[in-house]
């Protein structure tokens, strides 16, 4: 879907079925008809780069994850943040929420790729105030600097702005509706979205040679529960199993599994 002209400028891409194939991250859902896989892309210097990719589920009105690089030359910070919510025009709009306020309950719209992590360009700011990357989060989980979601989230920007040169920093940030989730959130027509009981965040810093090869990877992920605002440390492959999903495909098998099997203080 060519978006140029409007508001936010780039590419949607569907890439869910099993022949979609991509450079970029792409998972089969081909056999569940309420699963899509999007990729948004956006133009900076005349060239075009991803901007995340998302895993979205119409049935819990939420993205299962979000995926995202992040590099200091390739995605330096050269806007402040604006507000521009609006419904994500690479799914159809009865799948999403409607979220132009907040949500009802007292749950605010919670960002799963953070505007402060796009910051190239505006337009690539706006795409994370689609509807389709954001969920239900309490206030004392998600508001403030001394929240430990803030504090996750300020330290990988701060690792993603520091990774420059053949150093690329691999991010995916995803929702999980464990056992109990409350139903107690609507959006702004009323409509039910299942809250998360915990969030996850899964990062990978990479390194390559002059040839694009890589030649290093370090891994580190993080579970953090939604009522309480806990952290754990965990492996990425710890966090594979706890969600089914299977991360960071593209890196050689060799340099992916230490790095998922070990835990990285990268900062």
């Amino acid at each position: 879907m060519e978006l140029s002209g409007s508001a936010v400028s780039g590419n949607e891409k569907d890439f869910s079925s099993s022949d979609a194939v991509s450079k970029w991250q792409r998972y089969d859902v081909s056999g569940n008809s309420n699963q899509k896989v999007v990729t948004h892309t956006f133009m900076y210097n005349n060239k075009q780069y991803r901007n995340y990719t998302i895993l979205y589920d119409k049935t819990m009105k939420a993205a299962l994850w979000a995926a995202f690089p992040m590099h200091a030359t390739a995605y330096p910070w050269n806007v402040t943040r604006g507000d521009n919510w609006q419904y994500d025009p690479a799914l159809d709009q009865s799948w999403q929420p409607k979220l132009s306020s907040s949500y009802s309950g007292g749950y605010t719209r919670g960002h799963q790729v953070a505007s402060n992590d796009r910051r190239t360009t505006i337009y690539q700011m706006y795409q994370t105030n689609y509807f389709s990357n954001m969920t239900p989060q309490t206030s004392a989980f998600n508001a403030g600097d001394a929240t430990d979601w803030d504090e996750l989230e300020t330290s990988i920007q701060n690792l993603g702005k520091a990774s420059t040169g053949r150093d690329t920093l691999y991010v995916v940030t995803g929702a999980i509706f464990g056992a109990g989730y409350k139903t107690d959130a609507k959006d702004n027509n009323s409509v039910t979205c299942p809250v998360p009981t915990d969030y996850y965040k899964c990062i990978m810093k990479v390194s390559f040679n002059a040839a694009g090869e890589v030649t290093a990877a370090q891994g580190a992920a993080f579970l953090l529960n939604h009522e309480t605002g806990t952290k754990q440390e965990k492996t990425i492959r710890q966090m594979e199993e706890l969600t089914g999903f299977d991360f960071f495909t593209n890196i050689p098998s060799n340099y992916q599994n230490s790095a998922e099997g070990t835990f990285t203080s990268l900062f």
